[in-house]
């Protein structure tokens, strides 16, 4: 009896284990990836915004310290993308920023839809950057994402309660590979990853 103690006690662990691993795979479908395995997108980059979110220069600003050939244009229509070979799309609704446009929510989903359909036609890789918080979690940023995502190839955003919306729940049926931030600051890696 005693001989059987220590082989009963592994394996009560071992299913312990098991079936702990087993509740975590079900409760979190979505695959992530730290950074892509390969790159996608060749330079030179189209940044531009859906919903005229200010972190499309924040995104720019990383890009530049990685060296990558990109140009910044947060008001960037279909006819733009004549120059490019790849398009990163900040994706956020901001009143203010939309405000210093003259457009309409309307309008911008309309000039959003013919970049998309350039890109497209183009065959050029979307990835979408989602760098929003809670404060942009409205239906206009879900109205966005509804309208950008199908059409990514990469999509990064933030995994942190901070940048969480219920829309991210999404993700795992549209079947692209995604990478979930910790933090701002980890951006660099999954973007560099994107092109080189």
């Amino acid at each position: 009896m005693k001989k059987s103690i220590p082989f009963l006690l592994c394996l009560v662990i071992a299913l312990i284990i098991a079936f702990t691993n087993m509740d975590t795979s079900q409760s979190n479908p979505m695959t992530t990836y730290p950074n892509l395995p390969a790159p996608i997108g060749k330079e030179k980059i189209l940044i531009t915004s859906a919903g005229q979110a200010m972190e499309g220069a924040i995104v720019y600003s990383i890009s530049e310290s990685l060296h990558l050939d990109a140009d910044y244009r947060p008001r960037a229509l279909d006819s733009d993308l004549y120059d490019y070979q790849s398009v990163i799309i900040i994706l956020g609704y901001s009143a203010n920023g939309l405000a210093y446009t003259n457009r309409s929510f309307q309008e911008e989903l309309s000039l959003t839809k013919a970049l998309l359909t350039e890109a497209i036609l183009q065959e050029l890789p979307i990835i979408v950057v989602d760098l929003s918080s809670r404060g942009r979690d409205s239906k206009h940023t879900r109205e966005l994402f509804e309208l950008v995502t199908p059409y990514t190839a990469y999509y990064i955003g933030l995994k942190n309660e901070q940048g969480y919306h219920p829309y991210k729940q999404d993700l795992p049926k549209l079947d692209i590979p995604v990478t979930l931030l910790n933090e701002l600051d980890d951006l660099a890696t999954p973007l560099n990853s994107a092109f080189r």
